[in-house]
């Protein structure tokens, strides 16, 4: 560290901020990701489904609580699984856009640092020239041509080595998002059809109900 400051020139100084903060943006990150369940396993849907069709929402709804943010768009649904399959899908993606950018916060910071590191490496490059060709101008020592050199290419050297894992770390996480949202889409029609034909089937029962008690009576 001390290398680099004595050698690094002043652009080190901004370039080394811009490390700790998508060092902590990624650690933040990481930390919520791994505390959150990303998807709803099979089991826990057929479950789902299975108190629906008893007609037991509120069953269904509890088994979403704690289970990450695709449950909890679900639950949205189950509650509401009363209502026409349009306005069930619309409250859904309501939460929906509530749900997911959270998970994005912090994240347009970590591209940010990703893509301007390299230009501050490269700002670093062109003063440590400028020093070098004044040293040269003044005929200058050996020692200070050195120091120039040494500033370009350890600037162009730190903006690459800090901007090649932070824009790793960050495309890990929109993928990451992209997968969840897919998984959250895939849930919910599931969910919507699951309902639709219940209520296909319940409508069938109560018409063969009512066709058979008109015969009765007849």
């Amino acid at each position: 560290m001390e290398y680099l400051l004595s050698r690094g020139g002043i652009i080190i100084y901004p370039l080394l901020i811009s490390s700790l903060v998508a060092l902590t943006i990624i650690i933040e990150r990481f930390y919520q990701f791994i505390r959150i369940p990303r998807q709803l396993p099979d089991k826990l849907m057929e479950v789902i489904k299975e108190n629906i069709a008893l007609k037991k929402y509120k069953e269904a709804a509890s088994l979403c609580e704690g289970k990450g943010p695709t449950a909890r768009i679900l639950k949205r649904g189950i509650i509401n699984a009363h209502k026409d399959p349009e306005d069930i899908e619309k409250l859904m993606e309501e939460l929906k856009w509530d749900e997911f950018p959270r998970l994005e916060k912090h994240l347009e910071g970590l591209n940010f640092v990703g893509k301007i590191s390299p230009s501050l490496g490269l700002l670093g490059t062109v003063t440590g020239m400028i020093k070098t060709f004044q040293a040269l101008s003044l005929n200058g020592e050996p020692q200070e041509l050195a120091a120039g050199i040494s500033e370009a290419l350890i600037t162009t050297a730190v903006g690459l080595i800090i901007s090649i894992p932070t824009l790793a770390a960050y495309y890990y996480f929109i993928n990451k998002i992209k997968q969840m949202i897919n998984h959250t889409e895939k849930r919910e029609i599931e969910l919507l059809n699951f309902i639709s034909e219940h209520r296909i089937v319940n409508d069938t029962e109560i018409y063969s109900v009512g066709r058979e008690r008109s015969e009765v009576q007849a």
